[in-house]
């Protein structure tokens, strides 16, 4: 990936190209859309159900300050635009007359929530699904740039196309699919500027950085990129004088603050959010804390093992062959990996975007032996060198797309949630008072009187009975994660005993490998 260098060997025959990148879309955006109507009209993401009402609200009333800023708008306000088509369309059929007819979720607690409306949670999905989807014809441009041939585009975007984080999180309406759409944009654009220094590319870099932090805060770590990108291409001194060095620089916090524009305009309430945000990061979340270097070095094992070895070896051959092009699509991930690694929470939301560049170096070093392999003589060695190569490819593959559709099947299927649902509101008395747990079943207010808690050890076994409270249902989602980690949360399970000692147990439900409790309060 030299400065000057425009040109790739084809690695297929010529006319190839568009069909396997259009192929590996379908599927990519086949596999994204499997599932994406799970659990509806219920709601268990505990994070949909919070943007799609202020999106909702931005569009009915106009106000643009969302007034919630842990995390920046530009994703809120995509959401938010997408119901102009959304309405207009209803308008035409006569579902709507006024923006008040789109009807908000109802929430109870965390992860318990009810879509009035289930095609405003599709329409939100799919807007995510579309810049999941674009995010792949990119990551096959850097693998073709990197590798140098067709061949390792191809086999960067199936391991993108594949990979079980990026299409889990395809189907939620998060921010997290559209931080990495504009990572790998700014990225690829950088490339573009480290190999012709176009005025276009520095600013493309600039823009697509801003609206990476205006995605999700940590986006804004890509701005490394074009800055390196600038300096390998031009000499500390020629790159100071350079302007585009600056546009490229200032184009970051102007892309930013014209997509988080609150961020001044009710700065206050910005720094609240934002730092309460970077503190929730840096103290813990049940479940969710704890030795994050190691745990992410174990999830990129679980999901994608042998492509992160892979991966890792290309990073060790740049640096020995000095490869520019090499160390320049490592920087990111190592940046954003070290970064992330330092906060005490951890999860697969927060490692997504590490992952797209990794698949664009480990197809490099997978053709980069392919091609070693085509010069070996005799042909028995090299025809045995190459079914080796091929054998181990395909061994790459399996964990991902296993991972990939085991977890897709899961997330489609009946759990516990369902069916205690069902038999709660078949045997349990209309108008009982109920307190809920998040992550429990949605049951209709109208028909009992609910009271959502956040953790139900959040009172003793007497203030309930002492507040009225018939039943109490627990989810395995909260109280789980306590019971996974007795070592670490013995008070918590210790809280939850005597809840679970003192009320008596009428069912337990376990469909799916999700559990939910229901218990006789008294």
């Amino acid at each position: 990936m030299n400065p000057a260098s425009g040109s790739y060997a084809a690695g297929f025959p010529a006319g190839t190209e568009g069909i396997l990148v259009g192929t590996i879309l379908i599927m990519a955006l086949a596999i994204r859309l499997w599932g994406i109507d799970f659990a509806l009209p219920y709601i268990y993401h505990p994070d949909e159900v919070n943007k799609i009402a202020i999106a909702q609200g931005i569009f009915k009333t106009g106000d643009l300050n969302p007034h919630y800023f842990k995390k920046p708008t530009l994703f809120i306000y995509l959401n938010a635009l997408a119901y102009v088509p959304y309405y207009l369309l209803g308008r035409v059929f006569g579902a709507f007359q006024t923006p008040a007819d789109i009807l908000p979720p109802v929430s109870l607690a965390m992860g318990v929530a009810h879509a009035q409306m289930p095609s405003t949670v599709i329409m939100g999905r799919l807007l995510t699904v579309f810049f999941a989807t674009a995010t792949i014809p990119f990551v096959f441009f850097l693998g073709k740039q990197l590798g140098k041939t067709t061949s390792s585009g191809v086999l960067a975007a199936l391991m993108m196309a594949v990979s079980p984080t990026h299409v889990q999180h395809s189907r939620y309406i998060t921010e997290n699919i559209f931080l990495v759409f504009f990572v790998i944009f700014s990225v690829w654009a950088s490339v573009r500027l480290y190999q012709k220094g176009r005025t276009g590319d520095y600013a493309m870099a600039g823009i697509a950085a801003g609206l990476a932090a205006s995605s999700k805060y940590p986006g804004v770590l890509v701005a490394v990129v074009p800055l390196c990108a600038h300096f390998l291409r031009l000499n500390f001194s020629e790159g100071m004088r350079d302007f585009r060095f600056f546009l490229c620089l200032g184009l970051v916090p102007a892309a930013f603050f014209a997509t988080t524009p609150f961020a001044l305009m009710d700065c206050a309430n910005f720094l609240k959010d934002a730092f309460s945000e970077v503190e929730h990061y840096a103290t813990g979340h049940p479940g969710m804390d704890g030795n994050s270097f190691v745990w992410y070095l174990s999830y990129a094992w679980q999901t994608a093992g042998l492509i992160s070895i892979v991966a890792l070896l290309e990073m060790g051959r740049g640096v020995y062959s000095r490869s520019r092009g090499i160390i320049l699509l490592s920087l990111f991930p190592l940046v954003y990996f070290l970064f992330i690694s330092f906060f005490v929470v951890r999860n697969d939301r927060t490692y997504l975007p590490v992952e797209p560049l990794l698949f664009v170096l480990a197809a490099s070093f997978m053709v980069h032996i392919f091609d070693k392999a085509r010069k070996i003589e005799p042909t028995l060695l090299k025809r045995t060198a190459f079914f080796v190569g091929i054998s181990f490819t395909a061994v790459c593959f399996l964990q991902p797309v296993f991972k990939t559709v085991s977890d897709t099947i899961k997330l489609t299927r009946t759990d516990g949630r369902e069916t205690a649902r069902i038999w709660v509101n078949e045997n349990l008395p209309a108008g009982a008072r109920i307190a809920l747990e998040s992550y429990s079943p949605f049951f209709d207010p109208s028909r009992f009187r609910i009271t959502g808690f956040g953790k139900m050890i959040e009172h003793g076994p007497q203030w309930f009975i002492d507040h009225g409270y018939d039943y109490a249902i627990f989810s395995q989602g909260m109280y789980g994660r306590f019971y996974e980690k007795p070592e670490k949360y013995g008070q918590e399970i210790d809280l939850y005993d005597k809840l679970f000692s003192r009320f008596s147990l009428v069912r337990v439900f376990t469909e799916g490998g999700y559990e939910v409790r229901v218990y006789k309060v008294g």
